[in-house]
């Protein structure tokens, strides 16, 4: 609170502080905010954990029907060339 004392200057007095707003309770409150921070990023990174999980997942089925593929083209290939040269008279 500001007192004028002259038309130029100005004093100021001291207020008296509110036993409730301690130090200590803002640490509390910055405490709790920190833990639901904290919470709420742990919740986030399970379901990044998750999605990461179910991405893998997916490419692993993906690589094993590759594999599938190839194995059945390299044998369908194998056929047709088998299959030429029978037919190639000697």
């Amino acid at each position: 609170m500001r007192v004028m004392a002259d038309d130029d200057m100005i004093e100021e007095t001291n207020q008296p502080q509110d036993i409730h707003d301690s130090p200590e309770d803002d640490f509390d409150e910055e405490s709790d905010d920190s833990e639901e921070d904290f919470e709420s990023l742990n919740l986030q990174l399970d379901q990044l954990n998750s999605a990461l999980d179910e991405l893998e997942q997916k490419n692993d089925d993906i690589h094993a029907q590759l594999i599938l593929l190839l194995q059945s083209n390299r044998e369908a290939r194998q056929q047709i060339q088998d299959s030429l040269k029978d037919q190639v008279p000697s």
